[in-house]
């Protein structure tokens, strides 16, 4: 099923309904998403990658829109590289793209997911209507090669492909040294000689920078991504014409780049940032090196939690993306500790965990007492969930406290754990502005693309 099969609602009618209207105005839950917070992260990012002289893939998925796409790779940027994790995405990124095209951008949009048959038709489709060169897929085995032969004869062109290597957290790929890998890359060099396909390089997302509690932990995660790639890529043929592709990042590891450059104030001069400096430069002698990241525009109390850059600011201050609320019931006796309901359970936040604390999301500051503060053991969270609702408590125990600084009625924004997960609970999302004059204020509605 492709685009018609998932119609969106009209944006039209969404801006009617809440344009101009206050957050304190609208039903809930909903998803409120900062633009001025999501510039500010899209900036940092495009500007780390130019001054380090690497290129750089955005992944979509955890917005699924065209406006926050456009803010990821800017909009003057003539060589505009998306990944994708449902072949949707791809289609609904056509016009996007078509636009890129004719302002005299390369274009290129690659499906995050080893290739699957049923994938074909629909991404050849994409294919022939953004040209050569405009769809990549991944491959980490040989079964896939067929599909991918596939797809080059109903496209009309070979197909691009990364082979997708294992780094660590063994979620796709193959180990760079495996004899798996060395197979692999072997039928893909026959399969390029044979022109069915072309070889891009070779891509990495390495998930246990997740948990990592520094910058240095984050740069020296980035590193084991880097290394990855590169040995993958020494089973290749050394005298190509053209440069093969190390792609490499998770959103802890990509920000991790902001740490090493020279904008950065408290830019770091650690073994771990010498380290990567070292293997960035030793990378592009011989190969080019690409980043990918997809949550950091919107960014989330994990990453907060994985503490991935050197910040002068509060980290909580980059999140872009809430769940609005209202304080439903209250029960000061009920437990031991004061607790009260609130309209967003499972089907609003997601049950996602965070090593940083037991809960599901955190209670931001926004139209609660100025005395309330967001340090851990004193803040308030989400601390049990059901489907539709959520129960509030103080995340530390506080036996002087025999009320939450809550009131019935009252409006909340809660921070989730994982970003990507809790915004695909939504249909649209209301977006502020915290850098205007109202910053609670509706100024636009963004619709997120549904479907597989």
């Amino acid at each position: 099923m492709s685009v018609a099969g998932f119609p969106l609602p009209s944006k039209d009618a969404l801006l009617e309904a809440y344009q101009n209207r206050s957050l304190h105005e609208v039903p809930v839950p909903a998803a409120v998403i900062d633009v001025g917070k999501v510039k500010a992260n899209c900036q940092a990012m495009l500007d780390a990658v130019e001054e380090l002289g690497v290129s750089f893939r955005a992944h979509v998925k955890t917005h699924k829109t065209s406006e926050l796409t456009r803010l990821q790779v800017g909009a003057e940027c003539k060589d505009v590289r998306l990944v994708v994790s449902t072949v949707i995405e791809a289609e609904q990124l056509i016009p996007l793209l078509l636009e890129y095209q004719r302002q005299g951008a390369r274009i290129n949009v690659l499906y995050g997911v080893p290739l699957g048959p049923s994938h074909v038709p629909r991404l050849a489709t994409v294919a022939r209507q953004l040209g050569a060169g405009s769809v990549t897929v991944m491959v980490d085995h040989p079964g896939q090669l067929q599909s991918v032969k596939k797809l080059g004869e109903q496209a009309g062109f070979p197909a691009s492909v990364f082979i997708k290597t294992d780094s660590g957290p063994h979620r796709a790929g193959l180990h760079p040294t495996s004899i798996e890998m060395m197979d692999l890359v072997r039928e893909v060099s026959r399969g390029e000689e044979q022109g069915i396909l072309h070889l891009v390089g070779f891509y990495t997302h390495n998930s246990l920078s997740y948990g990592a509690s520094a910058p240095d932990d984050a740069m020296d995660w980035l590193k084991v991504e880097i290394d990855s790639c590169r040995q993958a890529s020494e089973h290749s043929k050394q005298d190509r014409k053209n440069a093969l592709v190390v792609s490499v990042g998770a959103s802890p590891s990509a920000l991790s780049l902001q740490n090493i450059v020279s904008s950065n104030s408290r830019s770091s001069s650690s073994s771990s940032a010498i380290a990567l400096k070292e293997t960035l430069q030793l990378t592009k002698s011989n190969l080019e090196l690409e980043v990918h990241a997809g949550v950091y525009p919107i960014f989330d109390i994990q990453q907060v939690a994985a503490s991935s850059r050197h910040l002068t600011s509060d980290p909580h201050d980059t999140i872009a993306a809430s769940v609005l609320t209202e304080v439903c019931s209250l029960y000061p006796n009920r437990t031991e500790q004061p607790e009260a309901l609130v309209s967003a359970g499972l089907l609003a936040l997601a049950r996602e965990p965070c090593k940083d604390y037991a809960g599901y999301g955190v209670v931001s500051p926004w139209n609660m007492r100025k005395d309330y503060t967001i340090s851990n053991q004193e803040r308030i969270i989400v601390a049990r969930i059901s489907q539709e609702h959520g129960i509030l408590a103080f995340e530390g125990q506080h036996p002087e406290m025999t009320q939450l600084p809550l009131e019935y009625g009252q409006k909340l924004r809660i921070w989730p754990n994982h970003a990507c997960i809790t915004l695909a609970m939504f249909g649209w999302y209301l977006v502020v502005d915290s850098t205007s004059g109202s910053p609670d204020n509706i100024v636009d509605v963004w619709v997120r693309w549904r479907g597989w």
